[in-house]
């Protein structure tokens, strides 16, 4: 009875490495490899499909990140989530001088070959918007959500 308890914790943790082994064998290698280069430290990483995409969710130097990677392995966009104080000065301005004292929802910072975007969620005046700023300060786009 003893051993049966002994052995129980041991078959489960074989089987749950068993399981982690084959989601990993489906990543691209050269993917991972680039990963690893890209985002040395990263720890908590997923991999998933995302269309035609390989995509890693993780954390990164305390940031929840997910990156993207195409059919040749290379870094397509990456995102992060944000606080709106982490936000640059001129996009906090920017955001503050068209939706004074809006609530802030969701603040993603999007990185990939066109520079530095930022999408952000907010309600204001009580309707929610979508709102896409560059990192100096212009509003890209301007988006009105159904609540």
């Amino acid at each position: 009875m003893k051993k049966s308890f002994l052995l129980l914790p041991l078959v489960l943790v074989a089987i749950s490495l068993t399981s982690f082994a084959h989601i990993n064998s489906k990543v691209d290698p050269r993917a991972e490899q680039a990963f690893n280069k890209e985002f040395a430290g990263a720890s908590n990483v997923t991999w998933t499909t995302a269309g035609n995409f390989l995509k890693a969710s993780f954390v990164w130097a305390n940031y929840q990140a997910v990156a993207y990677y195409n059919n040749d392995a290379e870094l397509v966009v990456c995102v992060r989530g944000l606080f709106f104080n982490q936000l640059p000065l001129t996009v906090i301005r920017s955001v503050e001088r068209n939706f004074k004292n809006a609530d802030m929802l969701e603040i993603r910072e999007i990185t990939n070959d066109d520079g530095v975007n930022y999408a952000i969620v907010l309600e204001y005046k009580n309707r929610k918007y979508h709102v896409r700023v560059n990192s100096i300060g212009e509003i890209l786009e301007q988006e009105k959500l159904k609540k």
